[in-house]
């Protein structure tokens, strides 16, 4: 995942480092995270992130119309877990397969709290139609590449 140092930063920073979870969405232009949303979630146990469906497809339908691309979800993860949950992969595999054929990929990043940490996983849709998901890489850009 590539992502400019102040998104990056401004994400790390609104995460909260005690539960419970909250999360939001990723977006941008040429594989580059330019734009978020945080996402207040709905309340539920501490370490459980229920997005605002609603919102945050508004903000998605709003990021088409201004020609940037959905890139992803990151939510929290407290007390230093850089894994995906049983139920985060379930929740991947559920996203991706309501996503248009044109989205064969999407980042989930975790926030790594306390130590205020970003870790990438990226899924991706084979051909077989079944999702894999894997550690990625994260590319921070200090400047604007676009």
């Amino acid at each position: 995942m590539k992502i400019y140092q102040n998104i990056l930063e401004n994400i790390l920073e609104k995460m909260p480092v005690v539960p419970p979870e909250k999360g939001g969405i990723i977006g941008g232009k040429n594989g580059v995270v330019t734009v978020w949303e945080y996402d207040e979630g709905y309340a539920g146990s501490g370490c459980v992130y229920y997005p605002n469906v609603e919102h945050l497809n508004e903000v998605i339908a709003s990021w088409i119309e201004n020609g940037l691309d959905f890139m992803g979800i990151y939510h929290v993860h407290f007390g230093n877990a850089r894994t995906l949950s049983k139920g985060d992969i379930s929740y991947i595999e559920r996203i991706l397969s309501t996503m248009p054929d044109t989205v064969t990929q999407l980042s989930f990043p975790i926030i790594v709290q306390p130590d205020k940490e970003m870790v990438s996983y990226v899924a991706q849709i084979d051909f077989r139609g079944e999702v894999l998901i894997k550690k990625e890489e994260i590319e921070i850009y200090k400047e604007k590449i676009i």
